[in-house]
Formats: C-alpha cells, structure tokens, sequence
C-alpha cells in the first residue's frame, strides 16, 4: 500500500510540474550591460523599430545587444526621463521628472518648462497627433505645435488638492483623452481654435489607459477596471473590475495576446500579466521576469520581442517567436525520448512517463515498479539467468530501485524497449510492461530483419533469434569484424551500422560483420553518432574530425566532410538531420549546417543548458533533455530565412584618442562618408553599431582598407583601430559574419584620406623638380662650358706642344743641313754649295710655311719629302736609291697625316742606315688604307738593321713624333712600331682616318 501511495504521489508531483507553462527565451539588461539606470520609467519604440529608454537617470538608446546613452546639454538640468514619443516629423520628445519636456532633432535639443508656458516641469506622458505633441504633467496638460514651437494650456483645469496629476494619454476616433490620477478621464475639444478639457468619466483612480478595440482597461488601485468605450463616452459607470494589482502599461503582440506591466506600490503584486476572459494572470516566471516591480511594455513586431521595464531591475527582453520552449519536468534528469502518433515517451532519472496529445502526463512507471518487474521475473521464471561464466555480462540484482540507471529507450514496431543497469525491458505502447530480459547492454537495437541486437560490454555483439529464450549467435570480441564499443546502431537500405568509440564503422549484412577500418574502407575511427538525412545519405560524427556525409547506395563514396574546425563548441552532443539540414550539438549550443553555411542557436535564443543528454527528431520539433528538464525546439522557425545586420552606423571616431566633435553627428550616428585628417592625426578608432539585427553575440568582424588587400582577424567586438595610417586614401570595410542568420555581408562604411605632408604633396614636390631641374641645367650649362673652355685650353696646349714639337725638330734639321754645306765648302765645291743652298733655302721656306699647320695632304707631305730626299741624297753622290708608292684608294688631296711625321725617320735613314761601303742602299715608302678607319705608312731600308746597333742612334725625332700623336690621338695607343733585321730596318705608322676620307 505504502508503494502504491508514493507511485499516486510522484505521478501527480510529474503531473504538476510538466502542466506548469513553458518558459520562454528571457535576457535582462541593467547598468552592468550599459543601461543609464536600473530605474526603467519608460520605453518607447520609434518608426524604426529602435528601443528607447527612459530611466531616473538618463536615456538610452537600445540597438543590437549595444546602449547608447543620450548626452543632454547643460540647459536641460533634470535627466529622469518618464516618457519619450515621436512626432510626425521624426523629432523624440522626452518628458522629465522636473525638468520640463525637451526635443530632440538628432542633434540640437529645444526645451520647454515653466518659463516657456509648461504647467508644470514635472511631466508625466507624452502624446503625438496631428503635428502637435501633448504633455501630461502633475498640474494638466500642455500642447505643442512641432512646427512653431508654440505652447498653448488648455482650458478648463480642475485641481485636486492643488493638482492635476495626468497619468496616460488615449487616441480614439481622432479625439484625444487623457486620465489623471484622482479625477478620472478627460477630453481634449476645440472650440474656434481655443482647446478646452471636458470631463469623460469621474473614476476614483486612473493610473493607465489601454483601449483595445472595444474594451478600455482603467489601471485602479490594486485592481484593473474594464469598460466597454462607448460607455465610457457615454458617462456610463458600468465596469467589470479584476485583478489585485496596479496596472501602468499595455501591449499587444501579433498573436493579439494583451499583455499589462503591474507595479503593486506598496505590496508584491506586480509583475507582467496577461488580460483575458476578464481575469490576469501573471506570467513573470514563465517569460523568466524576477522583478514585481513592472511599470511599462512594449511589443516589437519587427523580431517578435516583448520589451519589459521594471523599477529596479532594469529591462527585460523576451522572445515571443517560440522557437524554443523550456520545461524543467520537476528539475528531473532527462535521459532519453521516443515519440509516437501523439504521443510522448521520456525516460527520466526517476523511471519512464508517457505524455498525451496535450503534452500531460498519463503514466508514470517508476524505478520501484520496475525493479518490482525485476524480482518478480527472477523469482518466478523458468528460465535460465545468464551468468558470466556463459559469456554473458552478469547483471547485479541486489541494486535498489533508487539506484536504477537508465541508458535508453528505443521504439520498434509496436514495443518499447527501455535498457538500464537492472536488465532490458519491453513497453506497450500503451504503458505497461510486457517483458523482462536480463540482459546488460549500454546499447541496444535490431536489424534490418527484426533481430535483436545486443552489444556487449568489452565482449563482442550477439544478434538473438528469439531474445526472449536468448537464443542467438555471438560475434566474437578476438575478431576483428565484430563490433566493439558500440555507441550508435542504425538501419539503413540494406545494412546495418555500428558506430564505435574506437575502432570505427562497422556494417552487418547477410549475418555477417565487416569492420571498414580493417578492410581499409574508411580510416576514421573515434565515432561518436550516425544519423541519415532525407536522401538516405549517412551522416557520422567524429569527436576529433567532424562530420561525413556518406554515399552508402552503391558503394561507401564520402559526399563531404565538416571539418571539427568549422563547428562551434568543443564537444558534440547530439547529431540530427531535418530537411536536409544537419544538427549538430555542441557545448555552445546547436550548429546548423546548410549548403556550406553555418549557424549557432545558443543562449541568445533560449538554449541555456547546452549540456544535452538526449536528443530525439519527431516531425518539425527536436526535443533535448538536459540533466534538469527538456527542450522542444521548432525546427521549421530554426531553419527559418532570417534577418541580418541591414547597414553599419559610425557611433563614435576619435583620431589620436581625441574624439571628433559632435557637429558631424546625428541621432548619435556619423553623418558623413568621408573622413579626412592631417598627415599627423593617423591614428584612428572607429566604435559601429549594426543595425537591424537581434544576436548581437552572434556576430563577428573584420575588416579590410582596400580592395585586394587581406581582411583583418576576427573579432567580436564593433571596434576598429587604425595605428599610425600612412599617408593615403582608404576605403574602410566591415565584413560581418552573422552566425544567427549563417549569412556574411559586406559593408563599405568611411573613406579615410590620410593627407601626404607638405613634403609630399604634388605641388611641393612639383616645385622641388622644378628646382632641380633649374640647377641640373645650370649645373649642366656650367659643365659644358667648362668643358667647352677645357677643350680649347686642351686644344691651344695641344697647339703649343705640337708647334714646341715642330720648333725642336726644326733647328735639328737646320744643324744637319749646315753641316752639309760646311762639307762643300771645306771641299771648295763651290757649284755644288750654291746648288745645295738653293735647295735648302727652298726646303727651309717649306718648313716655315708647314710649320704653323698640325696637318698636311699626303700630296704635300710627298713634295716636301722628296725635296728633303734630294738635299740630303747629295751628301751620298745621289746613290741612295728611294720609291714612293701611294694605295690608289687614297686621296692624296683630301686624306691629311701630321705635319713633318715623316722627316725625322727619312732623316734616320740618312744618318744611319747606310755608309760609304754599302752596297746598293735603298728604302721605300708606301701609303696604304688598311679599312675605313685606319692608314698605314711603312719605311722600309736595306742598311743595317741590327738593333743593337741601332738602338743607340735612334733620332730623337722618333720620341718627338710618338709624343706628337699621343697628343693628335689619344686612343691610338702604340701609333708607331719599328722591326729590326739583318737586311734592314722597317717603321710602321698607323694613323686614324678622319671619317670624312
């Protein structure tokens, strides 16, 4: 009796707390994330769809995940905001506690207190209609023309107790009402153009206004009244009233769920409440709100978010989307799922329940029922325990019911089977336990053709024929075909899989085993899951290298591969497939992977306890069990197209640490494209915001300077920092990768022109060349002009040299000559001295007129010489016989050689090449052009050649012509070559034609 009574009581305790709502995704958000206060006075969503913050001390703007707080200037000396609007033309409006109402036009503020008509500068509610705004204030209402800035109170005040204190604002067919705290509601009119207030409804109390189609809710003290509107019009007092606590704000929210922020004031009552079917019921723990302390709401359409503000907690953020649910099932482990028609099968710490179609418990069967199961099969079977000595891993029977450990529950055909620690047991589908093996296995399953499938701890595998009489046929642990730990079994087309923690896949086919690893199959052994998608395509997890997508129709053909690199989060928990997409869970949460893409679903969205136990498809819901509940997650809205960051605001620029000035800002936004500083202001920090996106945690940053160039390392913060720029213009590049949506975008966010110093920039560097090509000209024309006056100093030395040259060779033939003619004389040869004096005066006269020429025509140069010939031929009686021949390709007229080159060697030859015994003396000169460039002049005697004879009297005119050429021809090196034989001596003189001959 006393065990039925604890089933009765653990089956309702489940019961109870799987009845219990559903908890929804919920993030707070205070002063340590960058809210201005924790005080929430009011929120307010604009046109865009951006959360603004009213608080006892400051405002903030709400974008992406990121606070910015508004920077009030000095003229507005109260900064606790209790309600924000917008008006037609864009402009927000804040109403503050004490400090009147100011505007705000994104960058210059207007303000508007007592001075300026205000009732009263402490301003409750806001209202924009009509390019008018409407102010509620402890002493009536204001009202505003936007465009002319002018104040107009309305008519008709009625304090009460020296106030007038208005609490909401409420539009209806065009006509403005406002309730106030003690004396009801009131109507705005307007009588020619002079606004007066009208009394509606007397009420005791009105805290708050909330009309939702035909009904007005009224916040009361301690209660929330509702009326039908048109009886409110009507002055008619007919109400329902519900509810034990103060309600301040509404909100509604595409589903058409009216929701109510309540603040109790004295008591505990507040919290979030939703308003139906005349009752509220708070749903604070459910949408993960710790605060009683509510006063405002706001729905965002746009992602589906309900914003809460509470009085001491700061703001709530809750998720509507019901992509993910969260049931703590009595804070019980949840080890295993199996679902059925609409049915539900969860395995927990404290044994196994089954859920109906509305997702309540029906069943329980408890640890002490099937340990009960247990004994009872122990004790009244026939047959046989397997025992360890038979090979069989031998189960404990003295374990306890508290101590029973469940491993996992698989469905097959019309049974459930259920293995733990105390033996496997098969289910009816309606509940109830039809059969008891006691067997041990970790893992259990069936082939393709309905055999069970025992693995055995450390021991192989058996497949029974009939399990129920342990008739089966073992795979033994020494071969190596046969599965060892196992922790995966899957059917798929004609196989069966095994997947093992160490050794890697294994098949079995035909009663038969294969391990892909040894057959060289597949070389990947440490597995960890195996699933299939859609096509009947494998998928396998691997704890060191990922997940294979794998072809088995044919043959084992791998389609891709995830590398573990890619996947976010260190250890895989679960693996699943759904329309093609791969669900991989992880210690961050659940990697969704897609035609290459990759998205986390994580904490953000609900999930956060990552540390999942169990994991089950059934239609478009995952369920994850957790050690202290389960998740449901739709996988349709998972897998759902979603939004990314639509564009990137500049918040915030300061070049060398000193922030920019605000002028170039509005609504807290950069405005401009283009960003230009001085060479020396090169260090740039750049703080965005991207905008239109949930998950701010979910993205990730880069960026790049210019086309081409590499991006950046990842970060996850909207930061970027530019140290010491060069000089250059820039074109700044966000790459956001958003791992909510899987999409990565591009955004080009800020031209940076880093300007080149004055050193650097075209003109200066214009007049720089402009310069040296100035000196560079000097410099050349100075060159070319002393070079210019080097050559003729060159030239007039040269002409010196040559005429010095030409004077010491004269008088050497003078002395030669003289002493000629002293020989006739001393001879009394006087016809033949005055011959010889005619002949050389004639000579001489020659001598003078080629001597103040360096060149002389061939022509010339052989009348000279033959003169010279004659003369000097004398002194030997005319026996020295001498030929002239001349290379008929030369201009004897035009081709010109130095003067008087010749003479010295003729001169040689004379003096020394021949005495009174010679016989037969003779020499010869040829001229002969050797190419276009050279000539070449040979003088060839008979006389004595030896060179040790002749050495000695070499002419001095020979050094002094050598010298002479040196000077006329520079490069031609060795001009003049002399040969010594026995029969003579030759000389040869090279020369460089002029081009012209």
């Amino acid at each position: 009796m006393r065990l039925v009574n604890n089933y009765i009581l653990l089956l309702v305790l489940l019961t109870a707390a799987f009845s219990n709502a559903q908890y929804r995704p919920t993030k707070n958000y205070s002063t340590a994330d960058g809210l201005a206060n924790n005080a929430v006075r009011s929120l307010f969503l604009d046109k865009n769809q951006e959360l603004w913050i009213g608080t006892e001390n400051g405002i903030s703007k709400f974008e992406n995940g990121h606070f910015s707080s508004l920077v009030l200037p000095k003229i507005i000396t109260n900064n606790s905001c209790w309600d924000i609007a917008q008006d037609t033309q864009g402009n927000m409006w804040f109403a503050t506690y004490g400090g009147g109402v100011f505007k705000y036009d994104g960058k210059k503020y207007s303000l508007f207190d007592t001075r300026k008509g205000l009732p009263d500068n402490r301003a409750h509610k806001l209202l924009s209609y009509n390019d008018k705004m409407y102010v509620g204030t402890e002493l009536g209402v204001a009202i505003i023309d936007i465009k002319k800035n002018k104040l107009i109170v309305p008519k008709g005040i009625m304090p009460h107790f020296g106030v007038f204190i208005v609490t909401d604002f409420m539009l209806y067919k065009d006509e403005v009402y406002f309730s106030t705290s003690n004396e009801g509601i009131f109507k705005i009119v307007v009588k020619d153009d002079i606004p007066y207030i009208e009394q509606t409804l007397a009420v005791e109390h009105a805290f708050s206004l909330g009309q939702f189609g035909s009904q007005l809710f009224v916040g009361n003290k301690a209660s929330l009244n509702q009326f039908e509107i048109e009886n409110v019009l009507a002055n008619k007092t007919e109400t329902k009233s519900f509810g034990s606590t103060t309600v301040w704000d509404y909100a509604t929210d595409k589903q058409g769920i009216l929701y109510a922020a309540a603040w109790g004031v004295f008591d505990q009552s507040g919290g979030l409440y939703t308003i139906a079917n005349n009752g509220m019921t708070l749903i604070s723990k459910e949408y993960g709100i710790d605060s009683p302390n509510i006063l405002n709401v706001v729905y965002n359409s746009k992602n589906d978010f309900l914003y809460v503000g509470s009085k001491d907690r700061g703001i709530y953020e809750v998720q509507l989307g019901r992509t993910i649910d969260y049931n703590p099932f009595g804070n019980k482990k949840v080890i295993d799922f199996e679902i059925f028609d609409t049915h539900k099968v969860i395995v927990h710490e404290d044994g196994l329940s089954f859920l109906d179609g509305s997702n309540v418990i029906s069943k329980t069967i408890t640890n002490e029922a099937f340990k009960k199961y247990e004994v009872g099969y122990i004790t009244n079977s026939k047959n046989k325990v397997p025992t360890h000595k038979e090979g069989y891993f031998e189960l404990d029977y003295k374990i306890p019911a508290a101590q029973i450990e469940y491993y996992g529950l698989i469905k097959h055909q019309q049974s459930l089977w259920l293995t733990s620690n105390i033996g496997i047991y098969e289910i009816s589908l309606k509940g109830d336990v039809i059969n008891y093996i006691p067997l041990h296995s970790y893992k259990i399953g069936f082939t393709n053709n309905n055999k069970f499938i025992e693995t055995i701890p450390y021991a192989g595998v058996r497949i029974y024929d009939d399990v129920y009489n342990l008739k089966a046929k073992h795979y033994s642990e020494f071969d190596k075909n046969t599965p060892l730990n196992v922790v995966g079994i899957l059917n798929n087309r004609d196989k069966t899989y095994f997947i093992s923690l160490f050794q890697g896949l294994y098949t079995y086919i035909n009663n038969k085993c294969q391990s892909l690893l040894s057959a060289n199959i597949w070389k990947e052994d440490k597995l960890k899951f195996i699933t299939k998608n859609q096509d009947g395509n494998l998928i396998i997890a691997s704890e060191l290298s990922g997940i294979t997508i794998v072809d088995d129709s044919r043959s084992f053909k791998i389609l891709q591969k995830i590398p573990k690199s890619k996947l976010l989060g260190n250890t895989i928990n679960f693996l699943e497939s759904y329309k093609n997409y791969i669900l991989i869970g992880t210690d961050l949460g659940i990697n969704i992977y897609h035609d290459g893409n990759l998205q986390l679903f994580d904490k953000d969205q609900g999930l956060k306890d990552a540390e999942i136990n169990s994991a089950k498809l059934s239609g478009n819901t995952l369920w994850l069990g957790t050690k202290k509940g389960f998740y449901t997650v739709n996988l349709d809205k998972l897998i759902a197209e979603k939004n990314t960051v639509s564009s990137i605001g500049i918040k915030d620029i300061k070049i060398n640490s000193v922030p920019i000035s605000r002028k170039h800002f509005k609504w807290m936004s950069y405005t401009e494209t283009a960003l230009l500083c001085d060479y020396s202001q090169n260090t740039i920090a750049i703080d965005f915001v991207p905008k239109g996106h949930s998950y701010s945690n979910k993205l990730k940053f880069r960026y790049r300077l210019k086309d081409g160039n590499q991006w950046s390392p990842y970060s996850d913060k909207p930061f970027v920092y530019l140290s010491y720029l060069p000089a250059d213009a820039y074109k700044l590049e966000i790459e956001v990768t958003d791992m909510h949506s899987g999409k990565v975008k591009t955004f080009s966010i800020l031209d940076i022109n880093i300007k080149h110093p004055f050193w650097e920039t075209t003109w200066f560097m214009a007049l720089i060349a402009f310069i040296t090509i100035i000196i560079i000209v000097l410099i050349t024309a100075n060159i070319k002009k002393q070079a210019k006056q080097k050559a003729a100093n060159e030239r007039e030395i040269s002409k010196a040299k040559l005429e010095a040259l030409l004077s010491q060779m004269n008088p050497h033939f003078t002395f030669n000559a003289l002493t000629s003619i002293q020989s006739f004389v001393f001879n009394k040869d006087v016809i033949n001295s005055s011959i010889y004096i005619s002949e050389v005066a004639n000579l001489m006269r020659q001598t003078l007129d080629n001597s103040s020429k360096q060149t002389i025509s061939i022509e010339n140069e052989i009348h000279y010489l033959q003169t010279y010939i004659l003369i000097e031929n004398k002194r030997f009686n005319n026996r020295i016989v001498h030929k002239i021949t001349i290379d008929a390709d030369l201009n004897q007229e035009q081709v010109s050689i130095p003067t008087m080159l010749l003479q010295p060697f003729i001169e040689n030859i004379f003096k020394h090449a021949f005495d009174d015994k010679h016989i037969n003396p003779e020499f010869a000169i040829s001229f002969k052009k050797l190419n276009q460039e050279y000539l070449q002049i040979s003088i060839t005697d008979n006389g004595y050649g030896k060179k040790e004879m002749t050495s000695n009297h070499i002419s001095k005119g020979l050094s002094i012509a050598t010298e002479r050429l040196q000077i006329m021809q520079p490069n031609n090196l060795n001009p003049i070559e002399l040969k010594f034989s026995e029969t003579g001596t030759t000389v040869v003189i090279t020369l460089f034609l002029d081009k012209e001959n």
